[in-house]
């Protein structure tokens, strides 16, 4: 070693000594705690705060520089109910003099007890910091200073601590504008001694409670750390995060989450990834991955995937504060997921998408993307499902009060319509649905497939199609929103459908015969029911072949109601069965109006023909129904059933279509029945009576007892309300 280079070496170990020993005899000579009065009054006059010293001031020099202090507070603003600001009951913090010099920082402890902060606003928006801040000028200054200083300094800091040790400390804010408290309260911090490179455990408890919402939650967070020494890299091994959660916007009132996993962050890449994610809440359980990467940049994504074992999801919404009741007391207690799932902070797509619904399995995929012009894909495909098993049991449903006033009708707010115009202006959709075995009100419906387009305004369901004891159902619809006023069309038809086949699956009972078929075609445009009705056009129809209705003979009623006008015998016995070979009908759609022109209903005894109109507009009917007696039926003594063969009994439909008047034409009636010789209107007209309330009766599900006394009504008043049950 040269001659300069000692000399050099020595004048540094001789200043160091000097230095310290300076600051050494400072301390021995200076007490702090002759000039906390001095202190006090700086900070009165600069702020008018008290700022009160509770206890000793103690400083170190060699070979930490230090201080330790007892109990420190700062009072509130004048105007706020808080006494204090600011206050703790100790504090210690040291670091180790010698390493400064060559630019290491070594901390030995950071002790901190009982340190509490309370934030506030009153009523009047103020704040009680805003008089401790400099004006907006002086902060936009020292922002452009630090952002200088920032980019100046790109060394990394070589930092390490002896340990934290933070007891009971909280933060308050009191929001009195918006009636408002939230608070960090009984916070405890654990930190073991740590340097960079070195991994270190780490313990947190605290209580974060609310107002709105309702919430108070006990949280405790552990595991073991690492930074590199840029601190640009960190590690969490072990992570476990429980919380304990009380309150009304807590679901259940009261719950447990427990979190557990390792994480890592790298901001050099700008990347993230968290690992062995798994999730307990409410008897679910959760694991999963997540990756992230361009955390440094404006091209984020992220990818991971997530799994939930089989559990009992009806049991888990239970502990939530849900009640689900459903027909099948096994439903929802098999529930299980998973997929895989990736985006940016625009987008997002799920694949590979299982869900066991009990025994039910489905596959699917979705991805969303571009909020501003949402571009939609969706697949899902669905093996068997029975929809019938989730429903509540029959009538759950609770009655209303008595004294319940109905709800008010909700009138759209302004500038809503039935159509979402400018979201499908916007949005593209590709979506489709399969459904193998779909059972819902016991039927049994096959072959489920709907297919949903959209893209430019024009949103197309084609097609929307099942099968249905032994039918085909079918069906397309538009809707066109590029021009001024949405413009909608749909075609749909039914061939093939069994009705006996129907009615066991639905009832279980032989009820209903015949092959069904319908179809239509219609169209309308506008965004409101009122104008969609008043634009409806189109046309419909429906045919039933060959069938019967179980429940009521209509020749044996007939044949009776017969046999009492004229004095016979009728000794055909009751079959409860009405047979039919054709019920028909089309009908013309124009500005909302439907025209029927051929109702046609043929059966072994009566021929029934109908016309009228139907206004969508304002929902009243106007319809005229002619039932003719065609059948050759004898009886035992009296007249001939002969004499009733062409019969009619003309039947008018009038008024508001949740709830017609049914009545029967009585001037064309008398008419016709003093044309067929009967000079005993009143006996006809109850005959014709009993007959249809008999129908009415097998439709509305009421029948009287064997001793039950007949009620004295008009005979008129009777057949309207039993062709009212039968409509």
């Amino acid at each position: 070693m040269s001659k300069a280079v000692k000399i050099i070496m020595g004048a540094l170990a001789a200043l160091v000594v000097l230095v310290g020993a300076a600051m050494v005899l400072a301390v021995m000579l200076i007490n702090p705690n002759d000039y906390k009065a001095e202190i006090e009054d700086a900070v009165r006059k600069q702020t008018g705060r008290d700022l009160v010293f509770n206890g000793d001031l103690e400083l170190s020099v060699f070979p930490w520089i230090g201080v330790k202090t007892g109990g420190i507070s700062l009072s509130n603003a004048k105007g706020f109910s808080e006494k204090n600001m600011f206050s703790l009951k100790s504090a210690d913090v040291s670091l180790k003099l010698l390493p400064l010099i060559t630019g290491k920082v070594e901390l030995r402890n950071i002790d901190v007890v009982d340190l509490q902060m309370f934030l506030m606003r009153n009523k009047q928006g103020v704040n009680n910091w805003d008089d401790l801040t400099s004006s907006d000028k002086d902060k936009q200054k020292h922002k452009a200073e630090k952002t200088s200083s920032d980019e100046k300094s790109g060394l990394p800091i070589n930092l390490s601590v002896g340990g934290v040790n933070i007891q009971n400390a909280g933060i308050v804010w009191d929001d009195r504008k918006d009636d408002v408290r939230q608070a960090v309260d009984d916070c405890d911090i654990t930190i073991e001694g740590f340097a960079p490179g070195n991994p270190f455990d780490f313990n947190v408890h605290v209580v974060l409670s609310s107002t709105k919402p309702e919430v108070k939650a006990d949280i405790n967070t552990s595991g073991k750390a690492s930074f590199s020494p840029d601190f640009k890299q960190f590690v969490v091994n072990g992570l476990s995060v429980v919380v304990d959660a009380v309150g009304q916007a807590v679901p259940g009132g009261k719950g447990t989450i427990n979190l557990s996993g390792d994480a890592a962050m790298d901001m050099l890449k700008g990347s993230a990834d968290i690992s062995s994610l798994v999730m307990n809440a409410y008897g679910l359980s959760a694991e999963g991955r997540l990756a992230a990467k361009g955390l440094n940049s404006r091209s984020i994504s992220f990818s991971g995937d997530m799994n939930v074992p089989g559990f009992n999801l009806k049991e888990t919404m239970e502990q939530m504060g849900i009640e689900l009741n459903t027909t099948d007391s096994k439903a929802l207690t098999s529930v299980g997921m998973n997929f895989n799932y990736s985006g940016s902070p625009k987008s997002i797509a799920i694949k590979d998408l299982l869900i066991n619904l009990d025994e039910t399995k489905i596959k699917g995929l979705f991805s969303f993307s571009n909020p501003d012009r949402p571009d939609i894909v969706a697949q899902l495909g669905i093996d068997k499902i029975n929809v019938d098993s989730y429903l509540p049991p029959v009538g759950e449903k609770k009655a209303a009060p008595k004294d319940e006033k109905p709800a008010a009708k909700e009138e759209p707010k302004s500038g809503e319509g039935l159509i979402p115009v400018d979201l499908l202006r916007k949005l593209t959709l590709k979506a489709d649905l399969n459904i193998k075995h779909l059972i819902a009100k016991k039927a049994n419906i096959t072959e489920v497939v709907v297919r949903a387009r959209a893209k430019d305004g024009v949103l197309t369901v084609k097609p929307a199609s099942f099968n249905l004891a032994k039918g085909a159902f079918t069906s397309s619809a538009v809707i066109d929103v590029r021009g001024k006023d949405p413009v909608m069309s749909v075609n749909a038809g039914l061939t093939g459908l069994d009705g006996a086949d129907l009615a066991r699956q639905t009832t279980g009972e032989d009820k209903f015969s015949g092959t069904m078929s319908f179809n239509s075609g219609l169209s309308t445009s506008g965004n409101d029911m009122k104008t969609v009705y008043a634009n409806l056009n189109g046309d419909l129809g429906f045919k039933v072949l060959d069938g019967y209705v179980s429940g009521f003979d209509l020749v044996y009623l007939v044949g009776d109601a017969f046999s009492i006008l004229t004095g016979g015998a009728w000794g055909k016995r009751d079959s409860k069965r009405t047979e039919f070979g054709e019920v028909s009908a089309t009908a013309k759609i124009t500005n909302g109006i439907a025209d029927n022109r051929d109702l046609v209903m043929k059966s072994p005894l009566l021929r029934a023909a109908g016309a009228g109109k139907l206004d969508l507009n304002k929902m009243v009917v106007d319809y005229a129904l002619d039932a003719k007696v065609v059948g050759t039926l004898e009886g035992q003594g009296g007249k001939s059933m002969k004499d009733l063969i062409g019969l009619t009994v003309p039947v008018t439909i009038k008024g508001d279509v949740a709830d017609p008047s049914v009545m029967v034409n009585m001037p064309r009636f008398a008419a016709i029945l003093a044309k067929s010789g009967f000079n005993i209107a009143g006996s006809v007209i109850e005959g014709v009576g009993d007959v249809l309330e008999g129908i009415g009766n097998t439709f509305g599900g009421s029948k009287k007892s064997d001793g039950e006394t007949k009620s004295k009504k008009n005979p008129v008043q009777e057949i309207g309300g039993a062709i009212k049950n039968l409509f």
